[in-house]
């Protein structure tokens, strides 16, 4: 009786471990609120499974000549912004990062929202994933803060 719990027991353990090594990883989830990089970047060091979100910074950002533009002549101009997440993936699979922007007003409002999701190949040490966003000029330059919020996970 007792040779076979042991067998029971040893099988059970072992598919256990067979599951556990053929399960899917799950997906690293990231948040951070970030002051607008307007001149620079703005370091956020994501990782999971050798995959990183190192840093982010935003091109296209309107002159103080398009903003005072916008500000006497016309409060609707809009400016297209890219938000360049700088990535990297040390590991050998593929993985997927998926982000979110969000920019909000003076009184916490989010004044625009976009997201983005793209593959990182293996080995790739110097890459971006670029969230573009189409907002009022205003909005971008009265903003105060963005909240980044990052999915970093296997590729199925």
């Amino acid at each position: 009786m007792t040779s076979i719990r042991t067998a029971i027991t040893r099988a059970l353990l072992a598919a256990a471990a067979t599951a556990a090594l053929v399960a899917p990883a799950r997906a690293a989830s990231f948040e951070k609120t970030i002051p607008i990089p307007r001149t620079g970047r703005a370091n956020l060091g994501w990782s999971a499974g050798g995959c990183s979100v190192r840093s982010v910074s935003l091109r296209n950002y309107p002159s103080p000549e398009d903003i005072r533009k916008a500000r006497r002549q016309d409060p609707k101009d809009t400016s297209w912004l890219w938000w360049d997440f700088h990535v990297e993936n040390r590991g050998s699979g593929k993985c997927r990062i998926s982000i979110v922007v969000d920019v909000y007003d003076r009184a916490g409002h989010v004044v625009k929202s976009s997201d983005r999701s793209d593959t990182v190949e293996e080995h790739k040490m110097d890459d971006n994933v670029r969230v573009s966003t189409r907002m009022r000029t205003i909005d971008i330059a009265d903003s105060p803060h963005a909240r980044l919020k990052g999915e970093i996970g296997p590729k199925n």
